[in-house]
């Protein structure tokens, strides 16, 4: 939440000190640059000490950051700098849940529980946007980041203890499966620059075209929404008879570029419109590619996340960076045309790891 909340608050923040489009998109950058860096070390840390240290590690860390940006935020460097020791926990989440789940869920059931898993980041956005009306405007956008504390103070107090979960020290023994795992990250890092620089100037852009700070929020919100629920319904769709996970998330990417596309008309109704299109189908795949890493890894589902994810922030920082300076200078239509170019070679690349497995399979 703490990366999506300086997303979906900047309006507000900009009342307090400067944090222009640029500085947003750099400080959105930093907060996933500390969680690409940290996150197959931290992956192979998790493994170590189990899933439920872990999930309380991420906790905590998430708590000290939120705190110190709502007490001491006083300009974007301060802010960015804090998002920075917030990527530190996000490192920590997607391994130690996936830990967690890979040893207590059953194998047919593995496809709903990495869905609902991965359904936290835009269920996070959902609730970022929703601060905006609900807290920010009446309360101040400080406030915000106090109850995102307070929510993981909760999770710690609450953390699961008796959970299993513990793996390897590092990468599988056996070599077949790493260049898939690899080739998998190279689609989360395309996806996630789409999707996650769409998800971060979503409210700006929203507000740049005379949609109200609130409805903004509200948009994001309810994309939010969307993206969550793909995310279920995929892994619900990959737990029916043991149907491959990665089968829909290519069509899924390629459809996506409409919705991008649609967003040039800057209309608000259309906004609305394209916003939620290219949320339900292009923010929707995480779930299902952190499933086929583990079947591809599973005697170190740790750190097979932990690659994914390092793509998957890779791609976060790429995209907010690139959105965030052609935004500046007010290039709204190229900034969401390599949005949509990002989304068709993540489409590629996913069909580029079924037809190599395709073959690999029909030569043993």
């Amino acid at each position: 939440m703490p990366g999506f909340l300086a997303a979906s608050l900047a309006p507000r923040v900009r009342a307090d000190f400067a944090f222009g489009d640029t500085a947003l998109g750099i400080a959105a950058a930093t907060f996933y640059v500390v969680s690409m860096a940290g996150s197959t070390w931290l992956a192979r840390v998790v493994e170590r000490i189990g899933a439920a240290r872990g999930m309380q590690l991420c906790a905590a860390t998430t708590v000290v950051s939120c705190a110190a940006i709502a007490a001491f935020a006083g300009s974007a460097v301060t802010l960015t700098l804090m998002l920075a020791a917030a990527g530190i926990g996000n490192a920590l989440a997607s391994p130690a849940v996936s830990l967690m789940l890979n040893a207590e869920m059953p194998a047919e059931r593995r496809g709903l529980a990495f869905g609902a898993q991965q359904a936290g980041a835009p269920i996070g956005a959902l609730l970022a946007g929703l601060a905006l009306p609900a807290v920010a405007i009446p309360f101040g956008w400080r406030w915000a980041f106090v109850a995102v504390a307070v929510l993981a103070v909760a999770v710690v107090a609450a953390g699961p203890p008796g959970v299993r979960g513990a793996g390897s020290d590092g990468p599988p023994a056996r070599s077949g499966g790493l260049g898939v795992v690899h080739a998998l990250g190279l689609a989360a890092f395309l996806a996630s620059a789409a999707s996650v620089g769409f998800i971060n100037f979503l409210v700006v852009y929203a507000v740049d075209n005379g949609i109200s700070d609130g409805a903004a929020g509200l948009l994001l919100a309810a994309v939010s929404f969307c993206a969550a629920a793909a995310r279920i319904v995929l892994g619900l769709h990959a737990d029916r008879g043991g149907q491959e996970a990665l089968r829909p998330v290519a069509a899924m990417f390629a459809a996506s570029v409409a919705g991008y596309l649609l967003l040039f008309a800057g209309q608000p109704l259309v906004i609305v419109v394209a916003a939620l299109l290219a949320g339900s189908l292009g923010w929707a795949w995480p779930g299902a590619l952190n499933l086929a890493v583990v079947q591809r890894s599973p005697d170190a589902p740790a750190w097979a996340v932990g690659v994914m994810m390092t793509g998957l922030f890779g791609g976060a920082i790429a995209g907010p960076v690139a959105i965030g300076l052609l935004a500046e200078s007010d290039q709204w239509a190229a900034a969401w045309i390599g949005c949509a170019c990002f989304a068709l070679l993540a489409a590629a690349t996913v069909i580029a790891v079924r037809r190599h497995e395709s073959r690999a399979a029909g030569l043993a």
